[in-house]
């Protein structure tokens, strides 16, 4: 699978002031939920709100929530109309992992904008390892963090990239993300996934081990083939940010949209049209007010991904000249994708096990026939 970011022509810039841009109508409060206070999901959330208030007069509320499930309930129920979330968005919509369960099952999740930074991901290594390619990992001690399937699920496709899987690690288990970074500095685990800018990373960069990168170069097709096979919604990246690395000489890894703003298949269009058309005219106005916050750029968002658009979205993306074939072929895609999950999920419940893993093993097996049936790939088995 691969992804294209869209480039922004010149004379799309140059329309930076169109009559369609300015036409813009916000509600006077929009809630949405978003990581907890302190992380970089909620300081971005702050900042666009600020500048929501000041340019349009709409507060935006933020409900603060610890873990997926917090953040994506409050959008389930109507609580909130948005999520500022993390992958497991594209999780809910797929229904696996936490989201293969009976009050959950596929959820009609469409992104509203993407934040798609500088930072990258990959796997971090300590320095003192000698370990130069993924494909050496072969036989070390790598972390698996158990409370945490996404993590656990981008370890697993980066070892893929280099041909390998857990049964040729050596595995430490770890209880979540940090600690299991925090193996690197104990001497616990030689690698662990990680995103670059990770408080962590900067600790073992300057403790005895050191830190370095395992690059996965997007010339190595077989590779990637591979990784997005185990891994669908990474792409390749040049990564600048982050300890160990050099912003004038960026390493080839990978990255997805994170935080990505999100809503469900049936809110307003017309609404979602003026909130992606606010983030982008009011751009400049909170682009530095939060670490990361210039992500959102409209000419930044990966058109052709993994999650469907918003009808709202794609409406604004139209206007300013985006949106392609391509990506039109890929939401149609996606679109029927949703609709096939949520036919095999109302067909799967009524009879489905009553015990939890039986329940989700049960499912995860429904999901698949009825994908491979529909033409679709078939991801998290």
């Amino acid at each position: 699978m691969k992804f294209k970011i869209t480039g922004i022509a010149a004379a799309c810039l140059a329309m930076a002031t169109s009559a369609g841009a300015q036409d813009i109508d916000l509600p006077d409060v929009i809630a949405w939920s978003a990581y907890d206070t302190g992380s970089a999901g909620h300081a971005h959330s702050i900042a666009i709100g600020n500048m929501m208030r000041s340019k349009y007069g709409s507060t935006v509320r933020v409900l603060p929530g610890r873990n997926d499930v917090s953040r994506m309930t409050p959008l389930k129920n109507g609580t909130v109309d948005y999520c500022l979330c993390g992958i497991a968005s594209y999780f809910a919509a797929e229904g696996v992992f936490l989201f293969a369960a009976p009050e959950w099952g596929p959820q009609p999740i469409r992104a509203v904008l993407q934040a798609v930074g500088d930072y990258g991901l990959g796997v971090a290594v300590a320095a003192d390892a000698g370990i130069e390619t993924i494909a050496d990992l072969k036989g070390k001690r790598v972390a698996r963090a158990v409370s945490s399937p996404a993590i656990d699920n981008n370890m697993e496709g980066l070892l893929a990239f280099g041909d390998l899987t857990w049964d040729d690690v050596e595995t430490v288990e770890f209880s979540g993300y940090v600690n299991s970074l925090k193996g690197i500095l104990e001497n616990r685990v030689d690698a662990a996934f990680a995103l670059t800018t990770t408080t962590v990373n900067y600790q073992i960069e300057s403790s005895p081990r050191g830190l370095k990168w395992l690059e996965t170069p997007a010339d190595q097709d077989e590779a990637w083939q591979r990784y997005t096979s185990v891994t669908p919604f990474v792409t390749p990246h040049m990564v600048s940010v982050g300890p160990a690395i050099d912003p004038d000489s960026p390493l080839p890894m990978a990255l997805y949209p994170y935080p990505i703003l999100v809503t469900e298949t049936d809110q307003n269009t017309s609404e979602v049209r003026n909130i992606v058309a606010a983030l982008d005219a009011g751009f400049d106005d909170y682009k530095d007010a939060a670490p990361g916050a210039n992500a959102y750029a409209i000419d930044r968002q990966i058109l052709s991904w993994v999650m469907p658009w918003s009808d709202g979205s794609v409406a604004y993306f139209k206007e300013k000249g985006l949106w392609t074939p391509e990506a039109q072929a890929n939401q149609d895609k996606l679109v029927e994708r949703q609709e096939v999950l949520l036919q095999a999920w109302n067909a799967f419940v009524d009879g489905a096990p009553e015990g939890e893993e039986e329940f989700a093993a049960a499912w995860m097996e429904a999901r698949a026939a009825a994908l491979e049936e529909a033409g679709h790939e078939v991801f998290f088995r």
